[in-house]
């Protein structure tokens, strides 16, 4: 049996447009933009594990805080998470409105306020990967 061009281009026409129409359900996905706390913003009474509760966090998803000059929010690692304890690992920022997006797996944040972060102004989430869209 010949080989023909067609024999061959055709197959390989329709397994890459396959492939580019699954490509681009996989990487549709359009990140949900959070202002964490809603109206309240990053302060206490609210805290991060009331406020989380009942969403689903992807990454690539972006939380704003918004916040008075007199606290912060820093990205931390779990042990700086657990002590309510900025380290050398953290990151700071203290401009009042800030935007971060999530990182895929543990994303930690504090208050870098020892005493305001021990009464519940932290938060973690586990960001999974973003849906296929479909």
């Amino acid at each position: 049996m010949a080989v023909t061009a067609s024999s061959v281009i055709i197959p390989a026409m329709v397994f890459f447009m396959v492939f580019q129409l699954q490509y681009e359900a996989i990487h549709s996905y359009t990140p949900v933009h959070y202002i964490v706390g809603d109206e309240d913003g990053w302060d206490l009474p609210i805290t991060g594990v009331s406020w989380t509760n009942g969403k689903k966090f992807y990454a690539g998803d972006v939380l704003e805080f918004k916040y008075d000059r007199g606290t912060d929010v820093s990205v931390v690692d779990e042990e700086a998470f657990d002590d309510c304890a900025v380290n050398d690992k953290s990151i700071e920022y203290s401009d009042g409105d800030t935007n971060l997006t999530l990182a895929f797996g543990a994303n930690y944040f504090i208050c870098s306020r020892p005493l305001i972060c021990s009464a519940g102004l932290k938060m973690f989430i586990n960001a999974t990967a973003p849906p296929p869209s479909v």
